[in-house]
């Protein structure tokens, strides 16, 4: 237990724990904000122990340049690290998960599936590459109007995000899959009350190319299967690739989150009071 007067620092100390966990912040989306002001660099350090093994972690943000780790003084990937330490953040901010915009709960997601299993880490890592690769040829593409030489370069670059994809896209449901049952147990437990929550995937694969489609349309009844979601990932990237030259973005399908709905209402982020809301939130964190 952490205990301090106002300004001491609590907030930073538990950041710092979580980092470990996630090479995330639960406040800010980027790392320049953890770095002191006026510093170029800063390092948090961590040792762990379980049972008579102890570690050393160790982390370098830097504001120009990538990130560096250490474990027991030695260089490691800073994703390796998340390998050694897990633990469970319930701040204020994840009221966000419930109210706020998709991009959070896709955030919420995937750092639940680094916990889950670390080595997802890297794969969402590589996705993130791929798309950053992606939108800067596409962006070249149109300054220069080079439509050959994107021709031969962009199916590539398609290829990789729809394999990289879809493995996210199955590893999410399966989450969701896995949350389900203690959604409604913790649920209970807090609430006093049964109100059939559940939590569902929406997904715009298949229904991204569609201009009718509205975000609010509930797809989550019968999504696509496992098998079935390259395939129709395919099917939105490629009618819609000269769009994605003119627009210069690399906009995926799979960015449509999840939901929590509870019996007889809809979605709780317009639906749900404010007491509501925070069962939500509070019911999925732990």
């Amino acid at each position: 237990m952490i205990v301090g007067r106002n300004g001491q620092g609590k907030t930073n100390l538990v950041e710092a724990i979580a980092y470990f966990a996630s090479l995330r912040s639960h406040r800010v989306t980027g790392d320049a904000a953890l770095i002191r002001a006026a510093a170029d660099t800063g390092v948090a350090r961590m040792r762990i122990a379980v049972g008579e093994r102890e570690a050393l972690l160790e982390v370098e943000l830097n504001r120009q340049g990538v990130n560096r780790a250490r474990v027991n003084r030695n260089g490691v990937k800073p994703r390796q690290l998340t390998r050694w330490f897990s633990t469970v953040l319930f701040a204020p901010e994840d009221l966000s998960i419930v109210r706020g915009e998709p991009a959070v709960r896709r955030r919420f997601l995937d750092d639940a599936l680094v916990a889950r299993n670390p080595a997802l880490a890297g794969v969402l890592a590589d996705y993130e590459r791929v798309v950053r690769q992606r939108t800067a040829l596409l962006k070249s593409a149109r300054a220069s109007g080079a439509r050959s030489s994107l021709d031969a370069t962009l199916g590539l670059w398609d290829e990789k995000l729809v394999e990289l994809g879809a493995r996210i896209m199955v590893e999410r449901r399966r989450l969701v899959e896995a949350l389900c049952a203690p959604l409604i147990e913790s649920y209970r437990d807090l609430a006093d009350a049964d109100h059939s929550p559940r939590l569902t995937v929406e997904e715009s694969v298949g229904a991204a190319s569609d201009p009718d489609v509205s975000r609010e349309t509930d797809r989550s009844a019968s999504p696509p299967a496992g098998g079935e979601i390259p395939r129709r990932l395919w099917g939105t990237w490629n009618p819609r690739s000269m769009f994605h030259v003119k627009r210069s973005s690399a906009r995926s399908a799979m960015h449509w989150p999840p939901s929590v709905r509870r019996r007889s209402s809809g979605p709780s982020r317009s639906s749900a009071r404010t007491g509501t809301t925070w069962h939500s939130a509070s019911m999925i964190c732990p």
